[in-house]
């Protein structure tokens, strides 16, 4: 009981400490992590953070950093082994990343005893590898192989095909630095044979890259052509563009090496643009190191020197000492060559230095011979022999790690087998400890007290929520049932006042004779009062059938042009009276359109007729019509343009709406039911067209629409409320 006590005070420290340690700017990612560890329990909060370590690992090292270390402090209080191990993998590659591989090594082979403790081969084996890389990278080549064979041995007893390929290939790269080729050439064919069956192109193109270098190291240059050439044409069928540059670099190589040094400064140069599009300094450096060599060699020395220096500048900047060394010694040969004493000497000593300083001992015994040669050459025997000492020191100390790495291959074998037998004892010591476990089923109560309490919590959250949305529906509906009691209100105003005015030029024809001129007045105004009732009436019945889906259209081949030449025809004395200029315009030869000839006209004639009567007098009105092809269909574009004040920006959303009026009643005349467009809208979307308002300008409106020269027949449907715009 006490330690449950314990352990749940330390989660909480560990909330307290995400809090307190995290800047301002991680603040969302903390509130998300507080929920979801709320929710957890203690072993998956472990699983949890070292899921985050590895998520973060790449990008944000720092973070990743921070959620191992947690996970760790927690694992190892909840006595959590198999956290506790991935944790220390976690941190093993933070250090790996910052370089502090003293550490690297410390939190890997923590790992590694407790992953062997599990007897999980598979990360057992993941880990000697990781212990063998991060020996490599400190130039202790040794040890490094001495972890990839065991990690091999490993793969090979659990069949993973990947990791033998990936094994098997930093195997063959310890070789090739020994300068055993003839070794690393088979492991570079075995890595080749997987990845073909595995159809890994990638695999592919890197193995018969490395195959290629090691058969040119071996003079072998027939073979290395056609391992490239087989590359190239992989690369180019898969769009490798990266290793399509090394490849380039293999071929300039090759090419140098049998001296047809145009072919090789032309594949150079390609690789060189290549790799400076990837941005990696160190390769960067090594290609422009490689165009030298190449300028060397031809004997333009000032073009050698330039991409010298510049690749050495930039591997110094890059921290690449390895590549930085042996540019040195390149131009310290240069320098010898042009019998630059100063220069050359110079150069060399540089490059052992940094060699020294990395121990990297091929490259030390390389300098101190191309030292003893300069020296020798320059006459200075004394400083000669003093190198040509060194060099021997070095050179015995090569032959004293080759005699302790092939002592260390039989020891490892040996290594292999003893752990394999302790592995079976940890095995069966494991099953045992399983059973022990099986039998502390109190923890399944608690699981299901756990799933009992999130159940009801479930229950709850969807009951609140079914009563917000019934209450947001109901809400919904009264707004609805407003807008219907304004807009009948408003629907019996527009009728009543017509009504009235017929009414009342009745009451003066029934009260006696009057003039001819003056009887033919009030026929004429009853009849436009009368055209108005019926007009609201017909939209209404329009309306009722688009809703109830009963509106059946009458299609025919008809030309839209003179149906527009009738609209404006007919609205002229109106536009008569309002001083409105109508000018219409439309392109010759535009084809019929299979559509309701009657529905159409009445669409057109209300955004005309709108057009004239909501803008002020002595608007000019521009109507158009013409052509488009979208999408490959054909359709007519119908457009009426005023320079009017247009409509206000917070109003555009509505114009298509049902029942909406753009401005108060008490500021317009002749405003409307609000039905028109909303008809319109209908009439054309089930013509499979669609209708629009966008600004003019510099000022005024734009209303159009366009429907399909074809028959497109779709469902009525309710009009949008948003503008649906198409230039």
């Amino acid at each position: 009981m006490i330690k449950k006590v314990h352990v749940r005070l330390l989660v909480i420290c560990l909330f307290s400490l995400l809090v307190t340690g995290l800047t301002a700017s991680e603040s969302t990612e903390i509130d998300s992590l507080k929920r979801i560890l709320r929710s957890t329990t203690e072993g998956e909060t472990v699983d949890l953070m070292n899921q985050l370590s590895e998520a973060h690992a790449g990008t944000e090292w720092g973070k990743s950093q921070r959620y191992a270390n947690l996970a760790l402090d927690l694992a190892t209080s909840l006595q959590d082994q198999y956290g506790q191990a991935v944790a220390h993998t976690n941190l093993t590659l933070y250090y790996i990343q910052e370089e502090n591989y003293r550490d690297a090594l410390d939190h890997a082979t923590l790992a590694l005893n407790i992953f062997e403790s599990l007897s999980d081969d598979y990360q057992i084996a993941m880990t000697l590898r990781t212990i063998g890389t991060t020996y490599s990278l400190l130039n202790q080549s040794d040890q490094s192989l001495d972890y990839f064979l065991r990690a091999l041995m490993i793969f090979e007893d659990i069949e993973k095909e990947e990791e033998i390929a990936a094994t098997v290939t930093v195997i063959g790269d310890v070789f090739s630095q020994w300068g055993q080729t003839e070794k690393a050439l088979r492991f570079f064919e075995r890595a080749l044979s997987i990845h073909e069956s595995r159809n890994d192109f990638e695999g592919v193109l890197v193995s018969e890259n490395r195959l290629a270098q090691s058969l040119m190291t071996l003079r072998r240059f027939d073979e290395a052509t056609e391992h490239l050439q087989r590359a190239l044409v992989i690369a180019d069928e898969n769009s490798a563009f990266i290793l399509l540059a090394n490849l380039y670099t293999s071929l300039g190589e090759l090419s140098y090496h049998q001296f047809q040094l145009n072919t090789a400064q032309k594949y150079f140069l390609d690789a060189l643009d290549m790799k400076r599009t990837t941005g990696d300094p160190g390769e960067i450096a090594v290609a422009l190191s490689d165009v030298a060599r190449v300028y060397q060699e031809a004997g333009d020395t000032p073009k050698s020197i330039f991409y010298y220096e510049q690749g050495q500048e930039l591997a110094a900047s890059a921290n690449e000492d390895a590549i930085s060394s042996e540019i040195y010694l390149q131009m310290g040969e240069l320098y010898m060559q042009e019998g630059n004493q100063v220069r050359a000497i110079e150069s060399m000593l540089a490059g052992l230095n940094i060699a020294q300083k990395i121990q990297d001992l091929l490259t030390i015994e390389r300098a101190n011979h191309l030292l003893t040669a300069a020296y020798s050459r320059f006459g200075q025997a004394g400083k000669a022999l003093i190198y040509q000492k060194a060099l021997q020191l070095t050179r015995d100390e090569i032959n004293r790690q080759q005699s302790n790495r092939r002592v260390a291959e039989l020891e490892i074998r040996y290594e292999l087998d003893k752990r394999d037998r302790e592995l079976d004892e940890l095995k069966g010591a494991a099953f045992i400890k399983e059973i022990e476990y099986k039998r502390q089923f109190t923890v399944m109560w608690v699981v299901f007290a756990f799933s009992l309490a999130m159940m009801i919590l479930i229950l709850a959250f969807v009951y609140y929520r079914s009563r917000l949305i019934r209450k947001t529906e109901h809400e919904k509906m009264e707004q609805a049932m407003r807008i219907k009691a304004d807009f009948t209100a408003m629907l019996v105003h527009d009728l009543k006042s017509p009504l009235t005015s017929v009414f009342g030029f009745a009451e003066l024809l029934k009260m006696g004779e009057k003039p001819y001129e003056r009887i033919r007045e009030i026929a004429i105004t009853i009849r436009k009062t009368s055209q108005k009732m019926l007009q609201l009436v017909n939209e209404m019945l329009d309306l009722s059938k688009f809703e109830a889906g009963k509106m059946v259209l009458n299609k025919t081949q008809v030309a839209i042009k003179p149906i527009i030449g009738t609209s404006i025809e007919l609205l002229g004395p109106v536009a008569s009276q309002r001083n409105t200029e109508v000018t219409f315009s439309a392109e010759d030869g535009l084809p019929p359109c299979h559509c309701d000839a009657l529905k159409i006209e009445q669409v057109i004639t209300n955004f005309i007729g709108n057009a004239i009567e909501h803008t002020p007098k002595g608007t000019k009105i521009e109507v158009g019509l013409q052509k488009l092809q979208i999408a490959g269909e054909s359709f007519l574009y119908f457009s009426v343009t005023d320079d009017g004040p247009g409509v206000a920006p917070d109003q555009q959303h509505k114009i298509f709406d049902k029942y909406a009026q753009l401005s108060s009643r008490k500021t317009a005349k002749g405003l409307g039911s609000g039905l028109g467009l909303a008809v319109s809208q209908m009439t054309i979307e089930q013509h499979g067209g669609e209708v629009g308002y966008r600004d003019a300008k510099p000022k005024g409106s734009i209303f159009y629409f366009q429907i399909p020269l074809k028959s497109q027949d779709t469902p009525a449907a309710q009009p949008s409320n948003g503008i649906q715009a198409r230039a």
